[in-house]
């Protein structure tokens, strides 16, 4: 088999390893592979905390403060809490990647399943420049991707929305890119991320941690892919974050999730909540009917393909998601 540029390991014990290598590490054997088999044996441990539904970030670091502590013998300092606390929160995020399975066992046939497509996707979908923006590549699918080959061999597999380009998402990067300013320094979530292509560009663009949500595990999988070739870090979390808790972020990204009624409301829904907490919202869209346009002050418009429509462009805008006005929630009282 072909080795990826990501170097993914298809099972979850891989991630865990992995951040406690690169975000952990307190005795610094990031560069001395040969020992850093050790970080291993810990691996179980987190993994079995991380099915706990009561973890959370404190507790996950101050296990690894223990054992940094008591089994490595080292001394407690500013510089080592941190570490653990970084860690942790990497490692807690990991349990987006393992939605709505009831063992530990169907995480680990999900993240197969990830790791399959992963495979194909390396193997059939080139690497392709984005139109109009040329600081990133992505794997994009062509004539001879053979993508009915997936559809043949899993009954779930969806529309490949994540293998092709999308008007709202490309303004959205193309935007970001542009003005880095708006997401410097800050945490970004790509929701309904498809091909990772915002996430990449806000990555690119300097912001401190981005997740990658979408609920199509070839998303996922695709998302992995990209942000190694475009050699950017995010956090790809296969999960409808639009149920439940909100996930800690400054800032979210929507690109063209208003293509259909029920989708929208639920979008629409979610964000309000996000406003409510002091997070921003950032939606890119090619003025889709579902879209509204009364909540959204336009920041920049450009002209792009969009999906289903690769010979031909489209102007598609970026806009600021605003809280409703008294007038607005009024309105929305006497039609329910």
């Amino acid at each position: 088999m072909t080795e990826r540029p990501d170097g993914h390991q298809p099972d979850h014990f891989s991630q865990i390893s992995t951040i406690l290598l690169r975000e952990w590490d307190p005795i610094d054997i990031q560069e001395r592979s040969e020992i850093s088999d050790e970080y291993d044996s810990y691996a179980g441990e987190i993994s079995t905390m991380l099915t706990l539904e009561e973890v959370t970030p404190a507790t996950v670091a101050a296990h690894l403060h223990a054992i940094a502590v008591e089994r490595m013998q080292l001394s407690e300092s500013q510089f080592l809490t941190e570490r653990c606390e970084r860690a942790a929160k990497r490692l807690v995020a990991l349990q987006f990647t393992w939605p709505q399975m009831e063992t530990p066992e169907n995480a680990e046939q999900s993240l197969a399943r990830i790791e399959a497509a992963k495979d194909f996707i390396f193997a059939n979908l080139p690497v392709l420049p984005v139109p109009s923006i040329p600081e990133i590549r992505l794997h994009r699918a062509g004539p001879q991707s053979g993508l009915w080959r997936l559809a043949e061999q899993d009954p779930e597999f969806g529309s490949p929305y994540w293998a092709h380009h999308w008007g709202g998402g490309l303004v959205l990067a193309r935007y970001l890119l542009d003005r880095p300013d708006v997401v410097a320094g800050r945490r970004v979530l790509d929701l309904g991320a498809g091909s990772g292509i915002v996430g990449i560009a806000a990555a690119k663009a300097g912001a401190t941690e981005v997740i990658a949500a979408d609920v199509d595990p070839y998303a996922i999988a695709a998302i992995g892919l990209n942000a190694a070739i475009n050699g950017v870090t995010i956090l790809p979390v296969l999960a409808d974050l639009t149920k439940g808790e909100l996930p800690a972020t400054d800032i979210v990204c929507v690109g063209d999730l208003f293509y259909e009624a029920g989708l929208a409301e639920r979008v629409t829904a979610f964000l309000d909540r996000c406003l409510e907490q002091g997070i921003d919202v950032l939606i890119g869209d090619p003025w889709r009917a579902h879209l509204r346009q009364s909540r959204l002050r336009l920041l920049a418009e450009y002209t792009v393909p969009d999906f289903g429509a690769a010979t031909s462009s489209r102007p598609s805008g970026v806009f600021a998601f605003e809280s409703k006005t008294p007038r607005q929630s009024r309105g929305n009282e006497d039609q329910s």
